[in-house]
């Protein structure tokens, strides 16, 4: 029983020694839970990461889908009945018929200044103005709409032959504080005629039309397309009443463009009012003014962009209700802008440019290509370093193998010590081996086991050669 409890004791004390042994063991196992907790932390990223893509995936096919809600846009368009004002209104209608989302609502206004001012305080999203309107900086320009011609009418009987032959004479001239009356002292100022010298009336166009028309006013100036109806009546009314009308050339046009960029110089053509006698009966020069349609920088760009498609791709159907429209045309960049293109616009205009990857096709098809290349060595590297690195692992367990069938067959216990710091040297070899990658975390692990199996089979035999020799 004394030598029984000796060889015990002395078991025990071996045994203890092994534990002492066993710090590459703890460090081996420490590694392993640990990479073993980062991979399953890895998976767990990697299906949140999932789900959140197929959620998102889900919810970005739903709002693509979604029934998009009427947005309604307030065009601020000048005085009823006028050009700009029954464009916009004819606009509207087919704004209706082509868009699912888009509205119109035009307002009547007295000027373009007035127009600016409802568009800066955010009170519309649209108006339409002259080019020569002063704008703050979040102003963006949508289509330039048609142009407005200076008009001087007047009867060959009046003696009017030039703008200098104003002067005496009386004339109506635009209501007082509108962007019209400020042109005819724009034309004014650059033929030097005096404020006192001519007679200058100021009153709507239509009370001016009747008074001209009686003969208690020598002239009328006005600002207006050529097929602006209210101008049409006056000449109309003139044939019925056989009156001969004649129109003034401003003939200084071209200079006054010099000092008033916004302004250009024009020409009104023979015949345009009238054929028999030709109303005017020349070609005859004018300044002319843009009429544009504006909106603010904030307006959703792909309203705008949905509106100047509708402009541009409907003109037919615009112009069979409202001639004046032909007139409607994408703004001139080589010309200078006065007012920035709106983004929405831009993109409409250059939808038919070739996108960044048109653009560089090639350099992208290169880059993937190669990207591949470089892919595809890049797993083959990885398919022959793990088979590398199973081939390690393979022959460390042939290793652990070989100790066990030896200790299995060991009588000797001086055998079994060497067969047990032989084990322990493989372990600290492939722990080693693990620090570097060289063997894998799934190697280790099967490897782990078997190491575990044959130290406590050596402990096993050990114990079963104390008792033999007990």
């Amino acid at each position: 029983m004394t030598d029984r409890a000796d060889a015990s004791a002395q078991s025990d004390r071996e045994s203890g020694a092994g534990n002492g042994l066993s710090a590459y063991e703890r460090h081996a196992q420490s590694q392993a839970n640990r990479r073993s907790v980062n991979r399953k932390r890895f998976w767990l990223w990697s299906l949140l990461v999932g789900f959140l893509a197929l959620a998102a995936a889900v919810g970005s096919w739903f709002y693509l889908n979604r029934e998009e809600p009427l947005t309604v846009l307030k065009v601020v368009a000048g005085p009823y009945g006028s050009d700009s004002h029954e464009m916009m209104r004819e606009i509207a209608d087919v704004v209706e018929r082509q868009s699912e989302r888009l509205r119109l609502d035009v307002i009547a206004t007295r000027d373009s200044s007035t127009n600016i001012s409802l568009l800066n305080n955010h009170e519309a999203e649209l108006a339409t103005i002259r080019s020569d309107t002063p704008v703050i900086a979040d102003v963006r320009m949508i289509a330039e709409l048609f142009p407005d011609f200076f008009q001087i009418i007047t009867k060959p009987e009046n003696g009017i032959y030039s703008v200098q032959d104003l002067d005496g004479k009386s004339v109506a001239i635009p209501p007082f504080g509108t962007d019209e009356f400020r042109s005819f002292w724009a034309v004014g100022d650059h033929y030097d005629l005096s404020i006192t010298g001519v007679k200058w009336i100021a009153m709507p166009f239509m009370k001016a039309a009747d008074a001209f028309l009686s003969g208690k006013i020598d002239a009328i100036f006005t600002v207006r397309s050529l097929r602006d109806r209210q101008l049409l009546n006056l000449h109309e009314d003139a044939i019925l009443k056989r009156q001969n009308l004649k129109l003034i050339a401003i003939d200084q046009a071209p200079a006054i463009s010099i000092k008033r960029p916004f302004l250009q110089a024009d020409t009104i053509p023979k015949g345009t009012f009238a054929g028999d006698p030709a109303v005017p009966g020349h070609d005859t020069l004018s300044s002319v003014v843009s009429r544009t349609l504006v909106s603010r920088e904030d307006v959703d760009a792909s309203l705008i962009r949905e509106l100047t498609s509708i402009l541009f791709e409907n003109r037919l159907d615009l112009i069979i209700r409202f001639a004046l429209a032909s007139a409607i045309r994408r703004p001139d960049p080589a010309l200078g802008l006065s007012i920035p293109l709106h983004d929405g616009s831009e993109a409409y205009f250059n939808r038919d440019q070739p996108s960044f990857l048109q653009e560089n096709a090639e350099p992208i098809a290169l880059v993937l290509t190669v990207a591949g290349i470089l892919f595809s060595g890049f797993l083959t590297l990885r398919a022959r370093l793990t088979s590398g690195q199973k081939n390690r692992m393979d022959s460390y367990n042939y290793m652990l193998l070989e100790i066990g069938d030896r200790a299995r067959n060991s009588e000797k216990k001086g055998e079994l010590k060497q067969l047990r710091r032989d084990l322990y040297q493989i372990l600290e070899t492939v722990v080693r081996a693990l620090d570097t990658d060289e063997v894998t975390e799934e190697g280790f692990q099967s490897f782990s086991l078997l190491w575990e199996s044959v130290r406590e089979m050596i402990k096993e035999r050990e114990l079963d050669l104390g008792v033999k020799s007990a």
